[in-house]
């Protein structure tokens, strides 16, 4: 991980970027997170294939695992964490500049918040879903 100290050798305290680089710390640990539930999912799902019974059951379980690869093996994670890191370098960089002004950063911040909320929210969806789902094959 990239510190202020460590990047720039500089203690450029700039209130906006830090604020912004702990958003983006919060992206990188919520995709360790989400990376680690997918496996969780997957292995829950391999573990209680057999409680599914009914023909919509086993449809709902063939749904679930095309998600899972493509959270996971599909990339879309990973890509997320590296647009993450990829920014905090950004920021890094922005920091070792006593002006930070910048707002090509800013604009793409400013998206990238957006791709992590939108995919959180979406995460949290998925999360209820599968879930309930488990929860609900349990008998």
């Amino acid at each position: 991980m990239i510190s202020v100290k460590e990047a720039t050798c500089k203690y450029v305290l700039q209130p906006m970027p830090l604020e912004k680089r702990a958003r983006t710390l919060w992206g990188l640990s919520g995709c360790m997170l989400w990376k680690g539930e997918v496996a969780l999912f997957q292995k829950i799902l391999d573990e209680r294939a057999s409680l599914f019974t009914t023909l919509d059951e086993k449809k709902r379980a063939e749904h679930f695992p095309s998600l899972i690869t493509s959270y996971d093996k599909g990339g879309i994670i990973e890509n997320l964490r590296k647009k993450l890191r990829e920014h905090e370098n950004r920021l890094a960089q922005l920091l070792e500049n006593v002006n930070g002004d910048d707002t090509q950063y800013f604009t793409e911040y400013a998206a990238l918040t957006e791709e992590v909320d939108k995919f959180s929210n979406g995460f949290i969806e998925f999360r209820k879903e599968i879930l309930g789902f488990i929860k609900a094959a349990k008998h």
